[in-house]
């Protein structure tokens, strides 16, 4: 079977899973296990990879959920900053991430997937979760920061061990509920969701907006908000691409009232294969991604956001120099690493990027000023930025560790030519621009787009 037949299959019994869920008492906009990314090492992931494997990935299995349960330990305890401004009349709450850079100077945040700033959307509130800890001491009063208080050591086991019971007593010892609520996506959606309930009572909000990954924190925010009040319409925006093997995209329960997709060919993924109905996709201008002459993602090495078989990455880059003529290559300007990575994950980045550039050391007459493909970029792993590559003329190169998870391939993805070189290296050309993208424009979009959903 090829590897999109075993994508196609893959969705089928995600699709399943959730459906028998439906029936039970299992709230799947909670559980870890309904997460099902092919990026990083969720329990949803470990699921999808005992279907594929077996029980010859038991070990893995286990392994994979008692890191998860651990990761709870170095997130155990989360507080919130902000300034309350009990004048204010807000009808837009926003819930996303921040980073120290994104804050300006006057405490406002400059939000990286809407490249907008909150003092521009009137009458909203923001909900952030700090991925640094880092919060401004002139923060606006319209904003709210969720970070982790750090202890003196990093592992906090006493909070794990007070969370571990306190989920078992919550759930009436059910070991169902505690196997799909134990985790660190399932403990983070609950902290995220009770601060969102807690503002919602604040104001009467008429719209509920996130940049949507479909994480279970956003979908049991969701949900929440829709038994708080019926008539609020969440919204979440298809901020980057679905991955390559779109199962986290799933339509489940906590999904939003409106999708916004910048791309025509990604709403037809969303209603042919993952089960959204049409009146629940938006077309819009991509917020994120705007028409910018000097965007270059050309003559670049990209690794990805997680890394889970580095000897892969470097064995298939190795043969894929080895294999081209002399000056086939361009000279390359850099090796770019995925920035948002755990401590882990940034020694593997360094690691390989050192691999990948002594290979290029041994085999540097595969690389020349005069070569011929000049607009070339090559990929790692599961990246959206493959595709605003090739929206912008680049032809792409993408090396998998995992193609069923990692590749791109025609049967889901329409609009898109796969030229499969090895068994984890392809080549991906458009056959045709402006279906997965269409680069917004270079002014304030935001407002404009959600007033339409105020007065609704």
């Amino acid at each position: 079977m090829n590897i999109g037949n075993n994508q196609i299959l893959l969705i089928s019994r995600v699709k399943d899973f959730l459906k028998e869920l439906e029936n039970s008492t299992i709230d799947a906009s909670l559980s870890s296990f309904c997460y099902f990314t092919p990026w990083a090492e969720t329990p949803g992931y470990a699921r999808m990879k005992y279907w594929i494997n077996g029980w010859i990935y038991s070990i893995n299995f286990f392994g994979l959920l008692l890191k998860n349960i651990l990761g709870i330990a170095s997130h155990a305890n989360y507080t919130t900053i902000g300034n309350i401004n009990p004048n204010k009349n807000c009808e837009i709450l926003v819930l996303s991430w921040v980073f120290k850079k994104n804050f300006k100077e006057d405490g406002s945040v400059q939000d990286r997937y809407f490249l907008e700033n909150s003092k521009d959307l009137p009458n909203s509130h923001w909900i952030l979760a700090s991925m640094d800890g880092y919060v401004p001491t002139n923060l606006n009063d319209n904003i709210t920061v969720i970070i982790n208080k750090k202890g003196f050591f990093k592992y906090n086991f006493f909070s794990l061990f007070r969370i571990i019971i306190s989920t078992i007593i919550e759930h009436k010892f059910s070991p169902k509920k505690i196997y799909h609520y134990l985790y660190f996506h399932s403990h983070f959606a609950k902290t995220v969701t009770s601060v969102v309930k807690k503002e919602l009572k604040k104001n009467n909000y008429k719209v509920f907006l996130t940049p949507y990954e479909a994480q279970p924190f956003q979908q049991n925010s969701f949900l929440e908000a829709k038994k708080f009040d019926k008539k609020i319409l969440t919204i979440g925006y298809l901020h980057t691409l679905l991955t390559p093997n779109p199962c986290d995209f799933v339509h489940r329960q906590g999904a939003p009232d409106k999708l916004l997709v910048h791309g025509d060919s990604q709403i037809e993924i969303l209603k042919n294969h993952l089960g959204w109905s049409k009146n629940k996709l938006v077309f819009t201008e991509s917020f994120r991604y705007r028409v910018d002459e000097n965007r270059s993602l050309v003559r670049k090495i990209y690794t990805p956001y997680t890394i889970h078989n580095s000897k892969i990455f470097i064995s298939e880059f190795r043969n894929l120099l080895k294999n081209s003529p002399p000056n086939h290559f361009p000279l390359f300007d850099m090796i770019k690493i995925h920035p948002p990575m755990s401590w882990l994950q940034e020694k593997r980045h360094f690691y390989l990027r050192k691999k990948l550039q002594e290979i290029m050391n041994l085999y540097k007459d595969r690389f020349s000023e005069k070569s011929i493909n000049k607009d070339v970029s090559i990929f790692f792993g599961v990246t959206a930025a493959i595709f605003e590559a090739l929206e912008t003329g680049v032809d792409v190169f993408h090396i998998c560790s995992d193609p069923v998870f990692d590749s791109h391939t025609e049967i889901l993805w329409p609009n898109l030519k796969v030229e499969q070189l090895s068994k984890f290296v392809f080549k991906y050309s458009l056959l045709s621009k402006g279906k997965y993208i269409v680069f917004g424009p270079n002014e304030k979009m935001l407002h404009k787009t959600l007033k339409k959903y105020i007065n609704y």
